[in-house]
């Protein structure tokens, strides 16, 4: 439902993407996390992933909350959440249910490079976690007026190595380029394909995949987000060969999109201004605010910034440190507060903390900052 906040937020966001936003950074301190690894067990519900009213539910309840304590950029929406192993599964990784986090693949289909050729597209109705996907949208749909987003896709590079391992992938640069590229083209259709049949079941009008890790993606500048959290381990060389081309191929197809990943990838920055139809990039940076700068000098009116991380152990000391090297044009924040996540000294840790607490010390620390 479209509100004058809503609507002013949106307009906000948008001109951080313009790089009109002189005077003010967007930010989201998201108190809402639709994903559980990091919750505290007993707040997790049993049936989160077996049952879509449950999802909602807990979904809808930390909205409500978000909504009424802090007031920030956030955008509710939905997620039919399952993961990053949903297109996986559906090709016949095997998937551990975690007692207390989110579902994960636990090994690969194929071993060598020459079963690539037998791989099969899934049905997307009722291969792996794909059903239980569209069974959550059509439920969401029913029963909310909120956005709903895209399930995690992930992108071409993770499902394929999610498919043969990493080690055997990142081999097949070296050793069978051929059958790597056919494996990485056969990835981006079968991603494609699914994107589109999530847009069957909840109609374009209601899903939305402009909700990179839950900041507004104005639909002008797209309609899909893909993750590349593995670009930090390989080369240059094989990252501008094997994957841009393919992302490049899916952001071209849903007009323009955002790419994600976490910690260092100086090496790839160049890559990614020159995949075509990224318009935004995601990063959860650990605190490494020399790229953060690099990526402001090198997406200079071609790419917005996200800069990202689960919530610091000392969000004073965080941001002050980042706030000494950040321009506001082209910028947006977002903190992901979690119960038993902290980043303290550039690595992710665990820290038991108070969610709502810690989101509102952030809220006042980013307003503190307002300029």
């Amino acid at each position: 439902m479209m509100t004058r906040k809503v609507e002013a937020i949106q307009k906000r966001i948008e001109a951080a993407y313009r790089f009109e936003n002189h005077d003010y950074i967007p930010y989201v301190v998201s108190h809402m996390n639709y994903w559980m690894d990091g919750e505290k067990p007993e707040r997790i519900p049993s049936d989160y992933f077996t049952n879509p009213k449950a999802m909602m539910d807990y979904q809808l309840e930390n909205i409500r909350i978000h909504q009424e304590q802090i007031d920030d950029d956030y955008i509710p929406f939905l997620m039919p959440w399952f993961g990053t192993c949903v297109v996986p599964s559906a090709l016949g990784c095997p998937v551990h249910f975690s007692a207390d986090g989110d579902p994960g693949v636990n090994g690969s289909v194929i071993s060598e490079p020459e079963q690539v050729a037998s791989l099969k597209k899934p049905d997307y109705e009722k291969d792996g976690l794909m059903p239980d996907v569209l069974r959550t949208i059509t439920y969401m749909r029913e029963n909310s007026d909120l956005p709903i987003a895209y399930t995690d896709v992930q992108g071409p590079l993770n499902i394929a190595l999610n498919i043969c391992g990493l080690e055997n992938l990142f081999c097949w640069f070296y050793t069978n380029p051929d059958e790597a590229h056919q494996l990485m083209d056969f990835a981006t259709d079968v991603l494609i394909d699914w994107i589109k049949i999530q847009q069957k079941y909840a109609g374009k009008d209601r899903l939305r995949g402009n909700f990179p890790h839950g900041i507004f993606l104005p639909e002008k500048f797209g309609n899909i987000w893909l993750a590349d959290d593995d670009c930090t381990q390989i080369s240059a060389e094989f990252y501008r060969e094997f994957v841009v081309p393919y992302n490049s191929r899916i952001f071209k197809e849903f007009g323009g999109g955002t790419l994600h990943f976490c910690g260092s990838a100086k090496h790839q920055l160049q890559n990614f201004v020159d995949t075509d139809g990224l318009v935004g990039v995601n990063n959860f940076c650990m605190g490494d605010f020399e790229q953060v700068q690099l990526m402001q000098e090198l997406f200079k009116d071609r790419a917005a910034l996200m800069i990202c991380d689960f919530a610091p152990h000392n969000p004073e000391q965080y941001y002050n440190e980042l706030f000494s090297v950040l321009k506001p044009e082209g910028t947006i924040l977002a903190s992901f507060v979690m119960a038993r996540y902290a980043l303290d000294n550039g690595k992710y840790t665990t820290e038991e903390r108070d969610v709502l607490d810690t989101a509102l010390r952030i809220d006042q620390i980013l307003k503190e900052k307002s300029w």
